[in-house]
């Protein structure tokens, strides 16, 4: 079923409102979830908003909180999350990296004690419009084995860099494995096969069945020991310059809360070379194709096309997840 914009985002404002939520918070945590949906990221908008809600209910989320700055480190600001909500309170974080960066050139802000941001890309989307470039990352509980491990001790830890162009700006929002938790289970809710292997079955054996892999805990790390690097690097980074938790102890915990964020912003405005940036995705465009009816696309240009389309005819949403929605 397809579902328009205006509609989904009514729907998560009410129920928003009906939670306790100011009516400005209501509306940028409606609008966060509403516009990751329609980029094509259900994964991290409408299917995640059950979460969501229920990590209110039970208290995980704290509606009212706003991140509170708690030091400064050389030129790193440090904010304490104060458990609010995790796209809130990194939106704000970007916000305010935004105008530290267009006045020195350079923002970092470590956020500590906050919850999960769902789409990451978010924020870097948000960088970029502002004419910002961004590189920002996050950790979480553990669920992603380090190479050559089947338990999982480190967390697939998203990244996020935006490079901002006058057209349509290039945004890199991946996980550290080859698919993102929230992609294997919308794999699974679609009963589709995943098109590359994306981690284990229990037996131990690579698999495309998104079903099998979540049973197993075991997630593929992009470019296997890479990945398995990467993961750790950011979990240390966001924790240490932070002061808040890492992984570990974040898996200490009964629910994933309280993590650690990291942003880096850079004011770019009179920096962007078009020339530079239009020879580098031209390039890739004009790359020999697998497909011939596929061209080579640039992190984010994918974004723009399920955009409009879900403009124009409404946002893919499950039917079981909405019946959930219109529960809540």
């Amino acid at each position: 079923m397809r579902i328009s914009y205006q509609k989904l985002y009514d729907k998560f404002f009410e129920i928003l409102l009906d939670r306790g939520f100011e009516k400005k918070k209501a509306e940028l945590a409606a609008k966060n979830f509403a516009d990751s949906s329609l980029d094509g990221f259900q994964s991290h908008g409408v299917n995640r908003f059950p979460e969501f809600i229920m990590m209110i209910d039970e208290g995980y989320i704290d509606i009212k909180a706003e991140p509170k700055k708690v030091d400064t480190n050389g030129n790193i600001e440090i904010y304490d999350g104060q458990l609010g909500p995790g796209n809130l309170n990194a939106q704000l974080i970007m916000e305010k990296a935004i105008e530290k960066a267009k006045r020195e050139g350079i923002a970092v802000m470590a956020l500590k004690n906050t919850n999960h941001w769902m789409r990451g890309g978010a924020f870097g989307w948000q960088a970029a419009e502002a004419g910002c470039g961004a590189i920002c990352f996050t950790n979480t509980l553990p669920n992603l084995p380090p190479w050559g491990a089947k338990e999982s001790k480190l967390g697939n830890n998203p990244l996020v860099m935006a490079v901002p162009r006058p057209k349509k700006h290039i945004v890199l929002d991946m996980a550290v494995s080859q698919y993102a938790y929230g992609t294997l289970g919308k794999y699974e809710m679609e009963n589709k096969e995943l098109p590359y292997p994306g981690g284990y079955n229990q037996a131990g054996e690579l698999t495309t069945d998104p079903g099998e892999i979540l049973k197993s805990m075991r997630p593929l790390p992009a470019g296997y020991w890479k990945g398995s690097g990467l993961s750790m690097m950011f979990d240390l980074f966001a924790s240490l310059l932070s002061g808040g938790l890492n992984t570990f102890l974040i898996g200490e915990k009964e629910k994933e809360y309280a993590i650690s964020q990291l942003f880096m912003v850079f004011d770019m405005e009179d920096k962007i070379n078009e020339e530079t940036i239009e020879q580098t995705v031209d390039s890739v465009h004009s790359a020999e194709r697998v497909d011939p009816e596929q061209r080579p696309t640039y992190p984010g240009e994918r974004t723009y096309l399920r955009r409009q389309e879900n403009l124009e005819k409404g946002i893919p949403v499950n039917e079981e997840v909405w019946e959930k929605i219109n529960s809540l």
